[in-house]
């Protein structure tokens, strides 16, 4: 999680007899930015170096079956938040006002797909990979999409349940605990927001790798079949391990 500069006050402040109301100069900027990186394509791995991957497929074949990885898609999504908090200073008794000036959140993702080379050099076989994997990636862009509009909403009904201002405050101690404590909070909302995220997105991403997908793969390119010499090379490795 990024870390934050506490707001802090030099003065010690002295409690006035009456207290001033804290309310914010201007409303609150939040704002969620989704973010892609254009896709790379790695094509330089053989079948057998693909099979070392450890990926979170849940397998949809029987448990009889043999099956071997010809490409994957990977991409880490990553929520990037910034909180700025200013402040107000009353003359007369010199209480601090806390409140959120700008609360902005990026959501990125940078989408790779790998294909074994041998499978991309066949014409038929290597578009059919690539198509398949692109489903991943497309699937990851409407999860990133969906959670913009989802962690936006959230953070803006979390901070007005709690209030967009903090204060009056008269120690600086004070003041740097509360300028902690609004920060985490958005903090702790967008990881809270994240979880669900990671769940939506293994079950959407489980639903691209069925058995019925897999089969009209196969059945795009019928002479794909024979098992390359590299695959035959790492399934001899594994044996004799």
């Amino acid at each position: 999680m990024i870390g934050f500069d506490p707001l802090t006050v030099t003065s010690l402040l002295v409690l006035a007899a009456s207290q001033p109301t804290c309310t914010a100069p201007q409303p609150a900027q939040i704002k969620v930015t989704p973010r892609t990186a254009d896709v790379q394509l790695i094509t330089s791995h053989t079948l057998g170096d693909l099979q070392t991957v450890q990926t979170d497929t849940i397998n949809p074949h029987s448990f009889g079956g043999v099956s071997y990885l010809q490409g994957f898609a990977s991409g880490r999504i990553a929520v990037n938040p910034s909180v700025k908090l200013n402040y107000t200073q009353d003359k007369r008794s010199g209480a601090v006002c806390l409140y959120y000036e700008t609360v902005n959140i990026e959501i990125a993702i940078d989408p790779k797909i790998y294909i074994a080379k041998e499978v991309y050099d066949d014409r038929c076989m290597g578009k059919a990979t690539y198509d398949h994997e692109m489903k991943h990636v497309m699937t990851d862009r409407v999860i990133v999409n969906k959670y913009a509009n989802v962690m936006g909403q959230k953070v803006l009904a979390g901070l007005q349940e709690r209030g967009f201002v903090a204060g009056p405050f008269y120690k600086s101690e004070h003041v740097t605990a509360a300028a902690e404590r609004m920060q985490h909070t958005v903090f702790q909302l967008l990881e809270r927001e994240y979880k669900r995220l990671e769940l939506d997105r293994e079950d959407a991403q489980g639903e691209v790798d069925s058995i019925e997908e897999y089969d009209r793969v196969d059945a795009l390119c019928p002479d794909f079949k024979e098992m390359p010499q590299s695959l035959e090379a790492y399934y001899a490795t594994k044996k004799k391990q």
